[in-house]
């Protein structure tokens, strides 16, 4: 038979290695438990808003009563919605209360956008629901411009 020509090992373990790959992991886990305290248990270290973290042009205007601002808000949008007014008054665009433009829509319907009514001419819908409005008018002065050519 053929002779083993390899020796015998002699240590399967290094133990200074193991000691030190276990001291390793023992201070990983010192230190990430440290940071963890840290971060999550102990109390920030800035300072708490005061005097002058009010009057401060950098940081942004934080609402003291957001219950109220938000109902003013809401008041006057609803004010702004159910008032006649002008939404630009040099084209002609006004503004009516909801409750009237449902009106309207009951009673006239909507309009029809089909290709009968683009042929009777682009202006025939605003002619026909808002004739005396700016946007009327020059939508027939365009119309007469167009067919005088």
């Amino acid at each position: 038979m053929a002779e083993n020509s390899r020796r015998p090992e002699t240590r399967d373990v290094w133990p200074g290695t193991l000691l030190l790959f276990a001291g390793g992991l023992v201070v990983f886990l010192l230190v990430a438990s440290g940071l963890l305290y840290a971060l999550f248990v102990l109390p920030p270290r800035w300072p708490p808003p005061g005097a002058a973290w009010r009057s401060n042009d950098a940081t942004p205007k934080l609402s003291t009563t957001p219950g109220q601002d938000l109902a003013s808000t809401r008041n006057e949008e609803n004010a702004e919605l159910n008032q006649l007014g002008w939404v630009d008054r040099a084209a002609g665009i006004a503004r009516i209360p909801i409750d009237d433009a449902m009106k309207l829509v009951v009673r006239n319907g909507l309009p029809v956008w089909d290709k009968a009514a683009a042929a009777a001419g682009e202006c025939a819908l605003l002619s026909g629901d808002v004739p005396r409005s700016k946007q009327a008018q020059q939508c027939r002065e365009r119309t007469i411009k167009g067919t005088a050519q």
